[in-house]
């Protein structure tokens, strides 16, 4: 990973500015993100404010052995850190152009609408065939590996 802090401005364009700017920056969404992107729940902010968000793994957390997500919000919580608004994805996505290929870096989120099968939030990728903005569904019996994924939360 190329960054453990960062700064970054959120709020102040919409939804639909958003996907534009992603749109500009060739990266691609899949069928998950533009649900999120379409979800009544996800808002972005009128006025914009700057947050510091930090990317760390899960032995960093505690879980050598990997986790739950619930358990992964519990020892982020107890160092302090705390759960990321839907829209500081699509930022930090546009802020993070020159993300190297390989691992997930999933931004932590609050689920929408807890206990149903709809995507909870984003991950970032750089594969092959470019960068991505991707959402994801995590219910309460997936387990993430140790390595498979650092997870972003607000400092």
């Amino acid at each position: 990973m190329s960054f453990t802090r960062r700064t970054l401005t959120i709020g102040g364009v919409t939804k639909r500015e958003l996907l534009v700017r992603l749109k500009e920056a060739s990266v691609s969404l899949n069928d998950y993100a533009r649900e999120l992107f379409d979800d009544p729940g996800f808002h972005t902010m009128p006025g914009s404010s700057e947050v510091e968000v930090v990317a760390i793994s899960l032995p960093e957390l505690g879980l050598s052995e990997g986790g739950t997500f619930d358990q992964i919000l519990e020892h982020a919580a107890a160092k302090g850190l705390k759960t990321c608004p839907l829209e500081v994805a699509p930022h930090l996505r546009l802020s993070y152009l020159d993300q190297p290929r390989g691992p997930y870096l999933t931004v932590a989120s609050r689920e929408l609408h807890p206990g149903t099968e709809q995507p909870n939030g984003f991950y970032l990728r750089h594969l092959d065939d470019g960068l991505w903005l991707r959402g994801y569904e995590s219910g309460p019996e997936n387990v993430y590996a140790p390595d498979f994924s650092d997870f972003v939360f607000l400092a």
